[in-house]
């Protein structure tokens, strides 16, 4: 299941970079996303475009970006999808909001 959302990731990132990332990750993932890498506690309303967010888990999974023409391979991705599943779970336990 991981290797289809990482193809997916990767496909939709370089044909539709604009479209929101909402089409990709749910939204707590996308939430716990963007609050890690901007470390701060609450998300904005509107989700972040899809190559903002793939570009972010390619940083959580290792990828250091020197070039703007390198694309995140399938491993880096991988790596990253790895960390933001931490990082979501951990976002829905310290919710004020949750139950």
């Amino acid at each position: 299941m991981l290797a289809w959302r990482i193809f997916y990731a990767n496909m939709l990132a370089r044909t539709v970079p604009d479209a929101p990332c909402s089409v990709l990750l749910e939204p707590d993932e996308w939430h716990a996303l963007y609050c890690a890498i901007h470390r701060v506690p609450i998300p904005p309303a509107e989700p972040p475009t899809l190559g903002q967010a793939v570009t972010w888990i390619a940083q959580l999974g290792g990828c250091v970006g020197r070039r703007q023409s390198d694309r995140p391979g399938p491993e880096v991705l991988w790596r990253g999808f790895q960390h933001l599943g931490d990082l979501t779970t951990m976002y829905c336990i310290m919710r004020r909001d949750s139950p």
